[in-house]
């Protein structure tokens, strides 16, 4: 299994805005600005090392960046374009960072959890550069080696930084994600009118709200002590994990446990359960819990030929889920032997049974490598500590 690399992030606020007509970075969007909205995601994804390098109007965007927790670059030479503010963010690293990402305080609609599962795909398989690919396309942010870059950046090439990067191409990674984010950026205000629109529909819950979602949806009081020990012991697991550097987004781990069967009664309740939570405008948590019941790929293209893959948010919902029943931790085998005995050998129902606890009894493998310990221990430990 791979070891903990050190991830920082550059954003680059310096420019003057000029299409917008107004200070982008500092732009309302959702219950913060456009900047807090991108450095927010990186924090959320576990990327501490976060520096804004900011350069018109500068004390303004460097206060703002400062109250959201993150560190400031000033780039003197803003006037020379993006390229300049690129060179001074990598300039300003710690020598131990291993890799960087570099995204525009603009493209402000990338979500967390395409954060980590970048960074997890580099973990598992090093690369140069390590792209988000959304619907075939590469987006933002890459993922950039420390190495992929010259030492010496003070002087711009003619072809920029896309050429630099392009000279990585046949080394480089893609990862598809199912976030339109990506590839969206606020230019013009039309741009920003649409991005005010699509941040509604991105919200994570608190844990306080999803408890008010369950009783809106009159979910009976068994499922939901049931949902509450599977989020329990879900962000447990991912908390660990993140110790490991897989930069899980444990608020959203939280937050799809808790809601997972907020459908519980209807046919085909993982579905419905996401229809039911896009519809309210959680459709992060809906891509999420859709999967709680057959770990099925994300998007097409999930499985990628090169490198291990390493577990997401959705995969500590589906792993908890099967070491919880009721409010009690159970071992999976035990959870089979159980399901079996109700069912007939040959049955169509014992195959998905075994297939089911079999993807979470290797998911299990995979998490206790990394974290050295049994997951049922963790999850014990977590549902005692909420008593």
């Amino acid at each position: 299994m791979p070891g903990v690399s050190r991830l920082a992030a550059i954003v680059l606020a310096a420019g003057r805005s000029s299409r917008m007509g107004e200070l982008k970075p500092l732009l309302p969007l959702g219950d913060g600005t456009v900047l807090g909205r991108t450095v927010g995601a990186f924090l959320e994804a576990g990327v501490s090392d976060v520096r804004v390098v900011v350069g018109w109007r500068g004390p303004e965007v460097a206060a703002a960046a400062i109250d959201l927790g993150a560190a400031v670059v000033e780039n003197k030479e803003w006037r020379r374009g993006m390229f300049s503010s690129v060179a001074t963010g990598v300039a300003a690293l710690d020598a131990g960072v291993d890799a960087f990402f570099l995204l525009p305080a603009d493209c402000a609609l990338v979500r967390a959890e395409t954060m980590g599962r970048v960074a997890r795909a580099a973990l598992a398989a090093p690369a140069p550069v390590t792209y988000p690919l959304f619907e075939g396309r590469r987006g933002h942010p890459p993922l950039i080696a420390r190495g992929a870059l010259p030492g010496d950046l003070t002087h711009e090439p003619p072809d920029g930084l896309r050429g630099l990067l392009a000279r990585h191409d046949d080394a480089a990674r893609e990862v598809a994600v199912d976030d339109p984010g990506t590839l969206i950026d606020l230019d013009e205000p039309g741009d920003y009118r649409c991005a005010c629109d699509y941040v509604a529909g991105e919200a994570v819950p608190d844990a306080a709200r999803c408890l008010d979602l369950l009783r809106e949806a009159a979910v009976p009081a068994a499922v939901v002590a049931h949902s509450r020990a599977v989020a329990g012991v879900a962000t447990a697991l991912a908390a660990r994990l993140n110790v490991c550097g897989l930069h899980l987004n444990t608020r959203l781990v939280e937050a799809a446990g808790l809601l997972h069967d907020i459908a519980r009664l209807q046919p085909d309740h993982a579905r419905a359960g996401a229809v039911l939570l896009g519809d309210l405008g959680y459709r992060r948590v809906a891509a999420v819990t859709a999967r709680h019941m057959d770990l099925q790929p994300e998007v097409e293209s999930e499985v990628e030929p090169r490198g291990p893959s390493l577990p997401g948010e959705a995969e500590m919902l589906y792993l908890a889920d099967k070491l919880v029943s009721g409010t009690e931790v159970v071992a999976l085998s035990e959870r089979l032997t159980a399901r079996l005995r109700d069912l007939p050998a040959d049955s169509a129902a014992a195959a998905r049974a075994r297939e089911r606890i079999g993807r979470a009894q290797a998911l299990a493998r995979v998490v206790e490598t990394l974290i050295r310990e049994p997951a049922e221990a963790v999850a014990r430990r977590a549902l005692a500590g909420a008593l």
